[in-house]
């Protein structure tokens, strides 16, 4: 499945998980990075890729429409019968679809994926058999490790050892490592996490918020996302700062971002969808008649505001 990968053009997110995915793609499946999200409204595009986007791979970005391709980890199903429909098309990764989660009922939701896209990528690229042992996770700057920014990544090390969401975490760890057979890197992610304490958790996820959301990355979350990348037409200086950073970390080539860039914009919305609207979502990736670009169960159904939800906007993405 992830071999569908292999010289892929990639869209990825600007937060950690997006960053660390999109080198790893780069080194091990040569993806080429053409643009950026916030994960939300705004995608920033390669020129002149502009709105060729439908042949790139979105990473850790689920975008609707059943012809582009997304490797994922968000809760996308309704119920399933949804589930069953998206399943079969393999232009969606996601383990909430190889290891069924749903939004309904909601002890199917309670137990989701809990962590990144990049640990999942990790464990598919060692499934197929593709060596990472050149990964060095304790390749350190600045105090921090590779192997902790790669579980910082949307929360990972703080849900495995310091949360309410234990027991699924660790049943999703173990998940991880039988897909990725047993790889050297998922069972060391793993073993990492067994040895630390709920304290270490906490102190990590404070100092690489305190790096990233300071001169001179200036992100604007704790993770590493940025709402706006761009300067005119290139990434800004703070930008190319940050993904200089990561990858230094991380010992990985660092991919092309001195390129031109279009920002293209849709309109996020918050809602709780009817009865009548899941099933309109399940059977045409509408709501209320109007197309919708990405999306993602974002809480529990006995939750408000539990879909969260971008419409493409005319003459944009």
């Amino acid at each position: 499945m992830i071999q569908l990968l292999k010289n892929k053009p990639i869209i990825i997110n600007t937060d950690l998980d997006g960053i660390i995915s999109g080198l790893i793609l780069s080194k091990y499946l040569n993806c080429r990075i053409v643009g950026f999200s916030n994960s939300a409204e705004k995608i920033w595009l390669e020129e002149p890729l502009a709105h060729d986007y439908k042949k790139a791979c979105f990473v850790d970005m689920y975008v609707a429409n059943p012809d582009t391709m997304t490797i994922d980890q968000h809760i996308v199903s309704v119920n399933a019968e949804h589930h069953n429909i998206l399943i079969q098309n393999q232009n969606k990764i996601n383990p909430n679809l190889l290891n069924k989660r749903c939004f309904l009922p909601n002890q199917s939701y309670y137990m989701k994926y809990p962590f990144g896209t990049i640990h999942f990528i990790i464990a598919l690229l060692e499934e197929v058999g593709i060596k990472l042992t050149d990964l060095n996770l304790y390749n350190t700057i600045q105090n921090l490790s590779f192997i902790d920014l790669i579980l910082r990544s949307d929360d990972a090390m703080n849900t495995t050892v310091n949360s309410n969401y234990m027991i699924n975490a660790s049943e999703w760890w173990n998940w991880l490592e039988e897909k990725s057979n047993h790889g050297s890197i998922t069972s060391e992610l793993k073993t990492y996490l067994s040895n630390i304490t709920a304290q270490y958790a906490v102190l990590k996820k404070n100092e690489i918020a305190f790096i990233l959301q300071n001169h001179p990355f200036n992100c604007n979350t704790p993770d590493g996302g940025i709402h706006n990348v761009l300067d005119e037409s290139q990434l800004k200086q703070s930008v190319k700062h940050y993904i200089r950073f990561i990858a230094d970390v991380a010992g990985i080539e660092l991919f092309d971002i001195n390129k031109n860039f279009k920002a293209y914009l849709g309109s996020a919305k918050r809602t709780s969808l009817t009865e009548k609207q899941q099933n309109e979502l399940t059977i045409s990736n509408t709501i209320d008649g109007q197309e919708v670009f990405s999306y993602a169960f974002v809480r529990s159904s006995n939750r408000d505001n539990n879909f969260s939800y971008t419409l493409k906007n005319k003459d944009n993405i």
